[in-house]
């Protein structure tokens, strides 16, 4: 019986081996493909983000920078996977403005508000909102997060259609955590 028990043991240390070897390899070969950083500094803020994401074109006429997915760029040369910056200048404090500004939307049927809460950005408090936009029967979730420095307000704002919204949020989330205010 202890004979059958040490092969039982061994077979499975081997198998334990073998499986551990064959995962390091994938890890090996994964781990291979290099992934470049690069930086865009623009309007008081400077961002990293990886090589498979571009500059985009300013959306709005507050928008400081624009990056887009590049596997996203559709038929006509919009990203639909991408991350505004913007800066407005604020004529009420933040808290009033963003009250104001998502109330609106919050009437809108175009848009389901999702989550609303605080963060931090460069040891600045922040505010965070997640809602879903309808436009043309073409639904994409939002992050925004805004913050205030020197009476203006800035946001950062990642979109992706609704499906793809999760798979592409980790690049939103480096950002905003690596994201330096000049």
């Amino acid at each position: 019986m202890n004979d059958k028990i040490f092969k039982s043991s061994v077979f499975v240390i081997i198998l334990i081996v073998f499986l551990v070897f064959i995962a390091s390899g994938v890890n090996a070969a994964n781990s291979s493909e290099d992934t470049t950083v690069l930086s865009l500094a623009k309007g008081g803020l400077s961002i990293h983000y990886p090589s498979d994401w571009g500059v985009g074109d300013a959306v709005s006429n507050y928008s400081i920078m624009s990056i887009v997915k590049l596997a996203s760029i559709d038929s006509s040369g919009v990203g639909q996977v991408n991350v505004n910056f913007e800066k407005k200048p604020l004529e009420k404090d933040l808290e009033t403005y963003l009250k104001e500004t998502y109330k609106s939307m919050e009437s809108d049927s175009s848009f389901e508000m999702i989550s609303s809460g605080q963060t931090v950005v460069c040891g600045k408090e922040a505010a965070e909102y997640v809602y879903i936009s309808n436009d043309d029967n073409v639904e994409k979730e939002h992050k925004a997060v805004w913050f205030e420095k020197g009476g203006q307000a800035y946001v950062m704002l990642y979109s992706a259609p609704v499906d793809q919204f999760e798979s592409n949020l980790y690049v939103f989330d480096y950002i905003v955590s690596d994201i330096q205010i000049t």
